[in-house]
C-alpha cells in the first residue's frame, strides 16, 4: 500500500488534495488536528490526513480475506457501501467510534424497513434523521409577566459566558421588552467585571457584583423589581473539585430557576464530555453551544452529548451583540455540524471504494 500524509487548513481541502493527487481509490487511514509554531504555540491550526492507495495485488488479497470472513460471519451486519462511507466520515469528523457505530446501526435498521429499500443518495438523509433523534432540545428562557426569573450561566474559561449573557440581556431588554438585571460573581478577572459593566451601562441595566455567598441574597433583593436576573460566573476547570464546590455554594445562595452550561463547539468530544461530567454537581438544566462559527470539526459536540441527559437551548455563532445567538433546533444543529461531511455525491469521490474489513 502506498501511504502519504497531507496537511491543509480544513478537512475538506485535505480530502480534495488527496483525490487530486491519489485518485478516487485512495482511503483515509488517519486524521488529526495539528498546530504549527514552537511547541504548538503561536501557530495556526491545520488538519493532517494520512491516506493510503492499495496496489492491485493488495486489493485482490483483501478481497479474498473479506469474502472468506464474510462467509464465516453470518451474524455481522452487511452495510451498503454508502453507509460504510458515512461511518468513516463520522469518525473523521470527530464522532466517537461507539457512537458512530450505534448511529450507523440505527440508520441501517431503519433503512431495511423502507419499502423498496434506500437509494444510495438517501443514506445520508437517513443518517441525519438518526442523529436528529438523539439530540435533546430545551425551550428558550421563558420570562412570564409578573414573575421574576433567575438564570445562571456556568462553564470553563474562554467559552464566551459574558458575551452570551450580554446577548441574552439585550434580546430580552430590547426585543422582549423585559426588565433585566445582571449579577456577576466573576471577581477573579477585573476585565470580566468591566466588560459586563460596559454592557450594563449601554443597555441601562442594573448590575450587582457579588464575591461571597452571603452577599447574594442582598443583591437579589436589590433586583426585586426586574423580570429576569442573569448571573455571570467565573470560569471553572471541570477537574477542580474545590472550585466547583465554591460555585455550587454561591449558586445555592442564588437558587436559580435555570442553570445553563456554556460549552464551545470548538472543543473536542473528550473535552466536552469532561466538562459535562465536571459540572454535574451544579445541576445544569440546559446547554448553550457557542462559537459555531469557529468550529473546524464540530461533530464532536454531538458525539459527546449522545446519551447525556442535558438538552441544548441556545447556540451562538459570532461576537455581535445581540445578533449572533439563536434558539437551538435539532435539524439546524445537524445541518450545520455535519453538512460538510455528509454531503451526498462527495463521499465516493473522497473515500473511493471503502470496504468493511
Amino acid at each position: 500500500m502506498h501511504i502519504r500524509t497531507f496537511r491543509a487548513e480544513s478537512l475538506q481541502d485535505a480530502l480534495e488534495e488527496i483525490r487530486r493527487q491519489m485518485g478516487n481509490d485512495a482511503s483515509v487511514l488517519h486524521t488529526r488536528q495539528v498546530r504549527d509554531g514552537w511547541l504548538g504555540w503561536l501557530g495556526r491550526t491545520s488538519v493532517e490526513v494520512t491516506a493510503g492507495l492499495r496496489d492491485h495485488q493488495t486489493q485482490q488479497t483483501e478481497l479474498r480475506i473479506f469474502e472468506r470472513n464474510d462467509g464465516l460471519s453470518a451474524n455481522a451486519p452487511r452495510y451498503p457501501m454508502e453507509l460504510q462511507d458515512l461511518r468513516t466520515m463520522l469518525l473523521i469528523a470527530g464522532v466517537d467510534e461507539p457512537v458512530a457505530d450505534r448511529w450507523v446501526a440505527e440508520t441501517h435498521a431503519f433503512g431495511v424497513t423502507v419499502p423498496g429499500g434506500v437509494s444510495s443518495s438517501a443514506w445520508s438523509d437517513c443518517l441525519k434523521r438518526t442523529v436528529i433523534r438523539q439530540i435533546k432540545i430545551a425551550p428558550p428562557i421563558h420570562v412570564p409577566l409578573g414573575a421574576r426569573r433567575v438564570v445562571a450561566l456556568v462553564g470553563p474559561t474562554g467559552v464566551g459566558k459574558t458575551t452570551t449573557i450580554a446577548k441574552l440581556a439585550a434580546g430580552f431588554r430590547l426585543e422582549a421588552k423585559r426588565r433585566v438585571g445582571l449579577i456577576t460573581i466573576d471577581t477573579f478577572r477585573i476585565a470580566a467585571v468591566q466588560q459586563l459593566q460596559a454592557y450594563a451601562e449601554i443597555m441601562e441595566l442594573p448590575m450587582e457584583v457579588v464575591d461571597d455567598p452571603k452577599h447574594m441574597r442582598g443583591a437579589l433583593d436589590r433586583l426585586a423589581d426586574v423580570d429576569l436576573v442573569l448571573i455571570d460566573t467565573a470560569g471553572r476547570s471541570p477537574r477542580s473539585d474545590a472550585r466547583i464546590a465554591q460555585l455550587k455554594e454561591i449558586l445555592a445562595a442564588a437558587a436559580p430557576d435555570e442553570t445553563h452550561l456554556v460549552v464551545s463547539a470548538t472543543s473536542s468530544r473528550e473535552t466536552i464530555a469532561n466538562i459535562i461530567d465536571g459540572f454535574t454537581p451544579v445541576q445544569p438544566t440546559a446547554m448553550i453551544l457557542t462559537k459555531l462559527d469557529e468550529a473546524v470539526q464540530t461533530a464532536g459536540p454531538l458525539s459527546a452529548l449522545d446519551g447525556k441527559n442535558i438538552p441544548i437551548n441556545y447556540v451562538t455563532d459570532g461576537q455581535h451583540v445581540p445578533d449572533d445567538i439563536r434558539v437551538a433546533d435539532a435539524e439546524s444543529l445537524v445541518q450545520s455540524l455535519l453538512a460538510s461531511h455528509l454531503t451526498s455525491g462527495s463521499l465516493s469521490g473522497f473515500l473511493g471504494t471503502q470496504r468493511a474489513a
